[in-house]
C-alpha cells in the first residue's frame, strides 16, 4: 500500500478501513460497507483491464504482475473481510 493509515503502510484491517470510512465520512457502517464492496468490484474490473494490457504490452508484464498481486491482496486482508 503506498499510504499511511494509522503510521503504517501495510494493507489495513477490515475493521481498521471500516473505522475509517465511518469517521471520515460520517456514513453508516452498512454505506461504509457498500462502499468497500463497490471498491473491490473497480479493482476486479480494472484487474481485467490490466491483464488485457500485459498481453498487448509484455513490456508492462513485471509491474502489471506486482500490481495485481498487491490489489488482490488488499482485497483479501481489507475488503472481503468485512
Amino acid at each position: 500500500m503506498a499510504l499511511t493509515l494509522n503510521g503504517s503502510t501495510r494493507w489495513p484491517s477490515a475493521k481498521e478501513l471500516q473505522r475509517l470510512g465511518e469517521t471520515r465520512t460520517g456514513d453508516t457502517p452498512s454505506r461504509v460497507r457498500q462502499i468497500m464492496e463497490q471498491i473491490a468490484d473497480s479493482i476486479f474490473t480494472t484487474s481485467i483491464e490490466v491483464n488485457t494490457y500485459i498481453k498487448e504490452h509484455p513490456d508492462f508484464t513485471g509491474i502489471g504482475v506486482q500490481m495485481l498481486a498487491e490489489w488482490e491482496r488488499g482485497i483479501a486482508l481489507s475488503l472481503r473481510n468485512t
